[in-house]
This record gives structure tokens, C-alpha cells and sequence, in this order.
């Protein structure tokens, strides 16, 4: 056989510096915004972009943790708990993807931040979307990463025909619907991040070597599960569609899509490049869901790319 690179070198790897995630927990803060209060890790840079981290369902900072390091060297870093999530409290305003946007402008708002660049990861996706539509002048930015989800959304409404369409993605979502309802003790986690056979059996749907994947990580991407706003967030994608008006979006818009990314088939990113004439698409082979937890320096490369100054949007760059 030939010596080509191995498409696995870098996957799940542990970036210079990384640290648990219970190591930034002295970097916590409550903002009090105009409408809830919003629990955060603020990571100061002066002089610097300020990128704006949002996660996906049931979850919180903690999901992008073992990227700090990488990212605070060249930015202001805030990882978001979302109202419900997290350690923010939870908010009935602030149920719905709309309520969920606007709870990010409002903590722009509170800490004097202009034109941040917003990074969501999957819901996080969703909500950054949102605040771009409703908010076209406050975003400097918008990164997509395990995203965009735009067919699942119909489900409640058209069960049958988006199964149809999409049996993989509807699989995969029935069954991160059933895990990420309920909190996972801590030895539990730990059980689960040391088992190469368990977590290939609960995350083979979600990424696409969860037995290279950093154990620290998966140990982290469970702690936030049970968040009280799971189920009213994911209701609220039935009752009125987060992808709407998607020709509202205006700041320069990116995709960085695992081309093995269950919850958003190439369809989803076909039709919002179609209606976001800003955005472009970044493709990673061989990675899932979690693209910047499965690819993390390749990740943090895109970041910086897209934030530069002299970037050239590269359709499909692989």
C-alpha cells in the first residue's frame, strides 16, 4: 500500500494547552442583561475581535473549552450558557430560537460589544441565525458549525415526508432527543468518556470516530445534560420555523459542515446558500457533527481565516 496520509492525524486531537474544562470555572461571570441574566466565560483580549461562542442542545461553554487556549491568543473569547442552559437560568421569554438570539444581543448589549463574530454549534447554529435575522446590523460575523439544520425543523408538521426525506437525520435526532433530556452524574460521564465501546455506541450517530475523541472532552460534552430548556427549545423548532427569512441575514456568513453530518444533509446547505447570498461553505472530510471538537486544529484555523482581514471565501474548501 502507498504511504498517504492518514485521514484520521488530527482527529479528536488535544490541542497546545488545553485544559479541562473545569479549569476555567474561575472564569464564570453572570451578566445582567436588559432582559435575564446570562452566565458566560469571558476571556479578555484588548485590541481584539470578540468572538461570540454558542452551543448546541443541553449543553453549554463547557463544548468549546478545550479550544480556549487556541482562540483567546488571538481574540476576545465569550462561551455562552444560553437562558436554560447551562447555569443561566431558565427564562420563559427566551424558550424560542427568536427569544434565544435576542438574549445574545442583549449580553452583547450589557458588555459593550460591537460586531462580534457569533459561532454556533448545531441549536447554537439556530439561534446565532436568528439574531442575524432580526439583528442584521449588531453581527460582525456568523460561523455555522454542525449546521445549518433547516429539514428537521418540519418534522412535527411533515413527519412522514421528512422522514422520507431524510431517514438518517430524523434517526440521529430521535436519538439525541432521547439522551439529552436527563443529567448524567459525573462517575457516569467518566464511565462512559473511558469507554472506547460506549461511546462508539452512544456517539457513532453524532461524529465519525468517537474512539479517537479526546476523553476530557466527551467527559465535558455531558455535563450540561437535563437542561430544563431542552424540550421547550426543541418544541418551539415545530411550532414556528427558525428558517425563516433567511434573506435577512446580511454579515458575512460561513459554514464550516463535517461532510458526515447527520442532522444538516447537503440539502440544508444548499438551500441556505441559496437564500443567504453572504455565506459560503468550508467542508471537513471525514468528520461528523462536531466539527470542532472532532477537528479541532483544522477548526481553529477556519476561525482565523474567516475573522482575517484578507480572507477569500473558498467554496467547498476540503
Amino acid at each position: 500500500m502507498g504511504g498517504g496520509a492518514d485521514v484520521w492525524d488530527g482527529y479528536g486531537e488535544r490541542l497546545p494547552g488545553a485544559l479541562p474544562a473545569s479549569r476555567w470555572e474561575d472564569h464564570v461571570r453572570v451578566v445582567e442583561t436588559a432582559s435575564t441574566p446570562v452566565s458566560c466565560v469571558d476571556l479578555p483580549r484588548e485590541n481584539a475581535p470578540t468572538l461570540v461562542l454558542l452551543h448546541g442542545i443541553s449543553a453549554g461553554w463547557r463544548w468549546f473549552a478545550h479550544l480556549f487556549p487556541a482562540l483567546s491568543e488571538h481574540y476576545r473569547v465569550i462561551a455562552v450558557d444560553l437562558p436554560g442552559f447551562g447555569a443561566s437560568q431558565f427564562s420563559r421569554r427566551h424558550v424560542t430560537f427568536d427569544g434565544l438570539g435576542d438574549s445574545v444581543v442583549d449580553l452583547c448589549d450589557a458588555l459593550d460589544v460591537d460586531a462580534p463574530v457569533v459561532v454556533g454549534h448545531s441549536m447554537g447554529s439556530l439561534v446565532g441565525t436568528r439574531a442575524a435575522v432580526r439583528h442584521p446590523s449588531r453581527l460582525g460575523g456568523l460561523i455555522i458549525t454542525g449546521g445549518p439544520i433547516l429539514s428537521l425543523v418540519h418534522l412535527g408538521r411533515r413527519p412522514v415526508a421528512t422522514f422520507r426525506r431524510n431517514p438518517r437525520s430524523v434517526a440521529t435526532l430521535v436519538a439525541e432527543s432521547a439522551m439529552v433530556g436527563f443529567p448524567v452524574p459525573s462517575s457516569a460521564a467518566r464511565f462512559v468518556a473511558e469507554s472506547e465501546r460506549l461511546r462508539r455506541a452512544l456517539l457513532g450517530g453524532f461524529v465519525a470516530r468517537p474512539d479517537l475523541l479526546d476523553t476530557e472532552v466527551v467527559r465535558a460534552t455531558m455535563h450540561d445534560l437535563g437542561a430544563p430548556a431542552t424540550f421547550p427549545a426543541l418544541v418551539s423548532a415545530v411550532t414556528r420555523d427558525p428558517g425563516r427569512d433567511l434573506e435577512q441575514v446580511r454579515c458575512r456568513t460561513r459554514i464550516l459542515r463535517g461532510d458526515g453530518d447527520a442532522l444538516s444533509p447537503p440539502e440544508d446547505v444548499e438551500t441556505f446558500l441559496s437564500r443567504v447570498p453572504s455565506a459560503d461553505e468550508v467542508r471537513f472530510a471525514h468528520t461528523g457533527h462536531w466539527p470542532h471538537i472532532e477537528r479541532p486544529r483544522r477548526f481553529v484555523e477556519e476561525v482565523h481565516r474567516f475573522v482575517s482581514s484578507d480572507d477569500v471565501a473558498l467554496q467547498d474548501r476540503t
